[in-house]
């Protein structure tokens, strides 16, 4: 018999005062190295002096930016040299590079007083006598405590500002497609010019040379402030042109739907350029110079040649006098072969402008897909209502997508936005489709402005975006998938120009990578495909997402790619990509989205498939659990019916909540009666699954995640107490006893906005059956938890794995006797106003 997800509809009745707890005493790093300490010591006051020196004699003003790099044990927010060395009111953090690096602005007096700190620091051990612990233990003061965290300090310089030379930069930027402008990013935003009197005379001399920089540049230069919507966060668009304009410089931003001006012809001038580029990497209010991106299709191009798969086919055709689960399709355009099931267009493009291939296939897929492919490879049932946002142009053709957006990216962001906004609005759509790439890689401890971008737009329309992981270029492609788990990971170790492509590092949406299809004999069903990119993006968290079938990327001689949709005339065809198992994802989002009543919050909805995606089989031996995650992310999604009904046997309860400032949810329970053994043994599986939206800030590199919200389910200990049981889904096989913030950050999840764990208890645990689901936060340093919370979703599934006892009905019972509220997820909307 299926049991329904039941939702906790009174999750206020469950928050509490929040016990911030105590970061502990202050951790020696040299103890008992007093020789190694002291020239430690030493070697940071004569980097500081360098720098000091250095930053007296800038023609730009004295103040310029530090890089404080940390061990890699002293990552911890506890263990950060800010409360005696690097003080706020002395030398305030203004970002953050890889994990574990600071960015600090610094005066070379502030500077001193930093190394007049690190100078006061005990060279000596100190030793105090712990109670608790019966034994001496090292004691050191702030000072000594912070001195040891620190590996380095350096200058921020040119290497960290530009990775490309001057030819590669004109050679990119002199492609329409690119919009011919550099993207650099500023330390600080510019004043306007009639608060420069509340400077002082660093830091006004600093915006002075800047401006002025621009003006030494002989005319023909553009430089406009990008709208990112997150002020802290200046990007400016720098372009040269071959006019003998005087500098045009906007800085204090521009709308998004004003239309900008003619652009004059882009200068290719290597001379400039170089000019241009010194100007900017010796600059210190210039954190980053970036070459823009192209937007470009995530699929192999669809081949004509009709297979096996049936192709006098009658499409399905929808049924007016019922609703359909409803997508949005952000490409090219789709055809009037789906009219029927497009209720919408928002269109800019001209006829001569438009390839309908790409947008038709993957409308294809979300409205009929399981008529042409089954349901092992299209679980949902056909049909869905598209709104089709065709805003991409024909890449083939050359200048066509320059004709659009002649700035480029931001340009082909600003109507992407509108578009959503629009569908959002007329037609209530919160699931997109959007299998497009930038060619970029995704880069390890940068979070880049288009996946920034594109989780502004999702999270400002409630909505969702499924993204591709992007395909592997033709020369890169890997061998096929095989059987052998060792063979598997030899592959692996030789592909090269495989990584995730931006914006799938996007941390309010999804990406989605491709597996093979079943049926195929050319490759192994349901392994990563050979064209599907890999994670991990940045650092903390999971990417990709989650993975669906993408068609194989060998052709069949019967089936081609063994994935089956429509051409724009309705001939039936054969495809693959990355770009075509996003659709498939999505069209499950989009089905729960429409069975389930009222609006249901973005965390939810990811995190109902998450919680229920399951790994492929080719990627569950051992040997595979360090990469799969880099592959799949947390698996393959069962379809909307799976994930909403379960059985007798197992009971999963959605908790959609917003954790507050200085609180925290306390929600209690008795594990399952029929799961109880003797002595208060808890047998059964446990598994979590948490989704948050925390605020993120680009600045800080791979720390751009603020907040960690944090889910546990926690037993009560016989002596009081309480002990998490759960261990994080992709756990290491040997693991120290102490663990430190780098493992938390690479295997518990932490300050990932996505966090899954679980365990199964086959002969018990524990001897209480009293239980908690303990969901906490913690900011990062410096940071403040923001006045309206954070929003998350916390689903906890508790089974028999035996499938023999009632666990739905033991936990339904113990929870209303309790007096929580419960109610079927795809109703609770009429009583709740969060699900």
């Amino acid at each position: 018999m299926a049991s329904p997800i039941q939702i906790v509809l009174n999750p206020e009745n469950y928050e509490e005062a929040r016990d911030a707890g105590g970061g502990g005493g202050h951790k020696d790093f040299f103890a008992h190295r007093d020789a190694e300490f002291a020239k430690h010591k030493a070697a940071l006051m004569n980097q500081i002096d360098t720098i000091s020196g250095v930053l007296s004699a800038q023609a730009q003003g004295d103040v310029g930016f530090v890089k404080v790099i940390l061990r890699r044990e002293a990552w911890a927010k506890s263990h950060r040299p800010v409360a005696s060395l690097f003080r706020n009111d002395r030398t305030p953090v203004v970002g953050g590079g890889d994990l574990g690096v600071m960015i600090v602005a610094a005066r070379p007096g502030a500077l001193q007083q930093v190394s007049s700190e690190i100078d006061k620091a005990e060279s000596h051990t100190e030793m105090r006598f712990n109670e608790n612990k019966q034994k001496d233990e090292p004691h050191p003061t702030a000072r000594k405590s912070e001195t040891g965290a620190i590996d380095r300090i350096e200058l921020y310089g040119p290497s960290d500002r530009r990775s490309f030379s001057v030819e590669e930069a004109v050679a990119w930027l002199s492609k329409p497609a690119t919009g011919g402008s550099y993207q650099v990013e500023l330390f600080e935003a510019l004043p306007p010019r009639s608060e420069w009197d509340r400077l002082d005379a660093g830091q006004r001399r600093l915006v002075e040379s800047f401006i002025a920089g621009f003006s030494q540049l002989n005319g023909g230069v553009t430089v406009e402030r990008l709208p990112n919507h997150r002020n802290r966060h200046p990007l400016l668009s720098v372009r040269l042109d071959q006019s003998s304009d005087q500098p045009v410089l906007q800085l204090t931003g521009s709308t998004v739907s004003e239309r900008r001006r003619e652009l004059a012809p882009f200068s290719a001038d290597t001379g400039r350029h170089a000019r241009l580029l010194g100007f900017l990497d010796s600059h210190p209010l210039v954190r980053r110079i970036e070459l823009p991106g192209i937007v470009v299709r995530a699929s192999q191009s669809v081949n004509p040649i009709a297979r096996t798969r049936p192709t006098d086919l009658a499409l399905p055709v929808r049924d007016s006098r019922r609703t359909h689960p409803r997508m949005g399709i952000i490409d090219g355009g789709i055809s009037d072969a789906l009219s029927e099931w497009v209720i919408d267009r928002w269109d800019i493009l001209a006829d001569e402008d438009v390839d309908l291939a790409h947008g038709t296939f993957i409308g294809g897929l979300a409205a009929v897909g399981g008529a042409l492919n089954g349901v092992e490879i299209c679980s949902e049932p056909d049909g869905a209502e598209l709104v089709d946002v065709a805003v991409f142009p024909n890449e083939r053709k050359a200048g066509a997508f320059a004709s659009y957006y002649p700035e480029g990216l931001p340009q082909f962001f600003d109507e992407m936005e509108t578009a959503v906004s629009d569908a959002r609005a007329r037609h209530g759509v919160r699931v997109f489709n959007m299998s497009l790439n930038i060619l970029q890689p995704a880069a390890p401890d940068r979070y880049s402005p288009h996946a920034a971008r594109l989780d502004h737009i999702a999270e400002s329309n409630n909505a969702i975006m499924f993204i591709s992981a992007g395909n592997i270029q033709p020369q890169d492609l890997r061998a096929e998938w095989p059987a052998d788990a060792t063979a598997a990971l030899a592959n692996l170790a030789t592909a090269r120009n495989d990584s995730l492509l931006t914006p799938a590092e996007s941390a309010r949406n999804v990406a989605v990578a491709a597996l093979n299809p079943p049926g195929h004999s050319g490759c192994v069903a349901f392994a990563p495909t050979r064209f599907s990119r890999r994670g991990p993006g940045l650092r903390a968290g999971v990417k990709p997402d989650l993975a669906h079938i993408g068609g194989a990327g060998s052709l069949h001689p019967e089936l081609g790619h063994g994935l089956f949709s429509i051409l724009p005339d309705g001939t039936v065809v054969d495809g693959c990509g990355t770009s075509y198992a996003a659709p498939l994802a999505a069209k499950t989002a989009a089905v729960l989205d429409h069975a389930i009543e009222g609006e249901v919050s973005r965390e939810t909805l990811i995190a109902l498939m998450v919680h229920h995606a399951e790994m492929p089989v080719p990627l569950q031996p051992k040997e595979l659990a360090p990469i799969a995650r880099h592959m799949v992310g947390f698996g393959l999604p069962p379809s909307a019916d799976r994930i909403l009904e379960t059985g007798d046997h197992s009971i999963t309860l959605v908790f959609a909540s917003r954790i507050q400032r200085d609180q925290q949810i306390n929600f209690r329970f008795p594990w399952p009666a029929s799961l109880v053994g003797p002595g208060g043994k808890c047998r059964g599986r446990a598994k979590i699954t948490l989704v948050s939206t925390p605020p993120l800030d680009a600045r800080f590199g791979s720390e751009f995640v603020r907040v960690n919200i944090n889910a546990t389910l926690q037993q009560e200990k016989p002596k009081g107490g309480w002990k998490g049981q759960l261990e994080p889904l992709y756990l290491p096989s040997k693991r120290e006893a102490q663990v430190i913030e780098a493992e938390r950050i690479e295997y518990d999840l932490k300050w990932s906005p996505v966090k899954v764990l679980a365990k199964t208890f086959p002969k018990g645990v524990g001897a209480s059956s009293n239980w908690r689901l303990f969901v906490d936060y913690l900011t990062r340093a410096g940071e403040v938890m923001p006045e309206e919370g954070v929003p998350f979703t916390a689903i906890v599934t508790i089974s028999d794995p035996d499938a023999e006892q009632p666990v739905f009905n033991d936990m339904r019972q113990s929870l209303q006797a309790l007096g929580t509220q419960i109610a079927d997820i795809r109703t609770a909307a009429r009583i709740t106003p969060r699900v």
